[in-house]
């Protein structure tokens, strides 16, 4: 009897579709994931890690759990944070940047926490945290909202201490003050502080939604929609508070904590108790506002830890330069990330992150930064490493002895900057590759990938549902790159520098299994280069009828 042939079975879009844990796994198809960590895609939806979360500030006693930039009037930033008791300053004119401790003018109150919320408006620069007075940086001092010369306390509340607000339509918008948390002030126009007089006012939501509590506030086109635990409300024609009226109330569907609201193109996306959800600006014939469900693919597996999480600590970010949006959850040390990068038409393709030192709040810039607070400084999602800074000074006490030792010195102190290596890795579900009833003999695997130099790769192959029975092989990732040198001899001319062109490489990998159904992991290390696979091929013959 003739040998059978090998025959190539190419795995088309192998985890384009992301992550799904909510489907039978013998019945999905090589675009979905049954683990998918620290993976992103590229524009043409190929599978590659996250970038780093890179320290760049020195240090400070306390977490850094919020930050935000203030854009000022000339249109450059000046971005805070909040830590411990404090709040700090970037400082970007020295390296390791400066996290410099801000003083207060007027009676300041003593903060407790460093959760706050900050707000661009009119501008200025606000501050808004569960349990404390709203503050407000000019762009010269901090204040305290009492002592601001145009404040007006509201009438009702003997402490205003709201926890969520909304610069929009002309005003500060506020709610969740501790003694009337379903209640909504409104400033007046363009004055932020004056909550009495003029055009300022009170929206109490109580004989809307009985004895829910304002969670958060976001800005729909004319609308104003309040988010609070059990319920949301939309109140159309927002620009007059004194005129609008509510347009829908969703009932049963909440916001799972207020930093949990993001803008994705002209739609906004938040986290509820089930998920990711979004409105759809669409205008619908009647008029409303539908929500929709995003997180399908991974719903239980997300609602069991938004459950047991405290949601005020669960922070998301829009970061608009890969189109993704991702969601810390420090407390569980994961973050999901959900990418939207194919449009809004599409459902995202969700991947976990896990960190070295997990992030607990992020903030993204108009020009492709993205910045991260953590446990005791400041970092930005840059390179492919995950980097840690610490003071060596005693141990290398000047600056020959520094650099020797390969680290940084900036007088009069000697910086040790830790690479530290993370992988990205994902697994397929059971695939019976077209033949279900047939058994098959995978002998070599063809994965192409491109960079990677000098990291490890490592496939592992399970058969015929058996959890215990794994083949594995590792390979090293080289390069094919050329790099032409100023004045090298291989230079294509003397007078240019040229970086490396590369290619994607072709990794022959004998797997030896034989199952009716395989199913593939693939682990990569991160070691300061990103990789991206290509293609993978399984070479196989036919075996028997099982």
């Amino acid at each position: 009897m003739p040998a059978k042939p090998t025959t190539p079975i190419v795995l088309n879009g192998l985890g384009s579709r992301g992550l799904n844990t909510q489907g039978q796994t013998s019945t999905l198809g090589p675009e979905w994931l049954t683990e998918a960590e620290n993976i992103v895609y590229d524009l043409e939806g190929r599978m590659g890690p996250r970038q780093g979360v890179k320290q760049i500030s020195k240090t400070v006693a306390s977490p850094v759990k919020s930050f935000g930039c203030y854009t000022k009037s000339d249109r450059t930033t000046e971005c805070f944070g909040g830590s411990g008791s404090t709040i700090v300053k970037l400082d970007t004119t020295v390296t390791p940047n400066n996290l410099t401790t801000q003083s207060f003018s007027g009676t300041p109150q003593t903060i407790t926490d460093s959760n706050w919320q900050w707000i661009n408006f009119n501008t200025e620069f606000w501050g808004i945290q569960s349990g404390h007075k709203v503050i407000n940086y000019d762009g010269t001092n901090w204040y305290d909202i009492d002592d601001l010369g145009a404040y007006a306390a509201p009438t009702g509340p003997t402490t205003f201490d709201p926890s969520c607000g909304l610069g929009e339509f002309g005003r500060m918008w506020y709610g969740g003050i501790t003694e009337d948390p379903g209640t909504l002030y409104y400033s007046d126009n363009l004055i932020g502080e004056k909550l009495t007089g003029g055009a300022a006012g009170v929206l109490d939501l109580h004989t809307v939604w009985g004895n829910d509590e304002i969670v958060g506030l976001a800005a729909l086109e004319n609308k104003i929609v309040i988010f609070g635990k059990e319920n949301i409300a939309i109140y159309k024609g927002a620009e007059d508070p004194s005129t609008m009226v509510l347009e829908e109330l969703i009932r049963d569907k909440g916001l799972a904590g207020r930093d949990n609201i993001v803008y994705v193109g002209a739609d906004i996306v938040f986290l509820s108790y089930e998920g990711l959800e979004s409105f759809q600006r669409t205008t619908q014939t009647d008029g409303r506002s539908p929500l929709e469900g995003l997180t399908t693919t991974v719903r239980n597996a997300l609602v069991r830890l938004l459950v047991d999480a405290d949601v005020d600590n669960i922070k998301s970010c829009y970061y608009q330069k890969e189109g993704f949006v991702v969601t810390f959850m420090p407390d569980d040390d994961i973050a999901y990330c959900f990418d939207f990068a194919l449009g809004k038409k599409e459902f995202p393709r969700i991947t976990i992150w896990t960190f070295n030192d997990n992030p607990l709040c992020a903030f993204s810039t108009v020009d492709g930064k993205m910045y991260m607070g953590l446990s005791n400084s400041v970092a930005e999602y840059d390179g492919y490493y995950d980097v840690s800074i610490s003071d060596v000074t005693g141990t290398y006490g000047n600056q020959s002895v520094c650099e020797a030792a390969g680290n940084t010195w900036r007088s009069p102190i000697c910086w040790a900057y830790t690479n530290n290596q993370y992988n990205w890795s994902f697994q397929s579900p059971w695939l019976d590759l077209g033949k279900p009833v047939v058994a098959k003999i995978v002998k070599t695997g063809l994965m192409s990938i491109s960079g990677g130099e000098d990291a490890t790769s490592t496939i592992f192959i399970s058969k015929d549902y058996e959890e215990d029975s794994i083949y594995s092989k590792t390979f090293t990732l080289t390069s094919d790159a050329t790099t032409y040198l100023w004045g090298d001899q291989t230079s294509l001319y003397g007078i240019a520098k040229y970086a490396p062109a590369a290619s994607p490489r072709q990794y022959r990998v004998p797997l030896a299994r034989t199952g009716r159904v395989i199913r593939i992991k693939m682990t990569t290390e991160v070691k300061g280069k990103a990789s991206t696979l290509i293609t993978a091929v399984l070479l196989s013959k036919l075996g028997k009828i099982r």
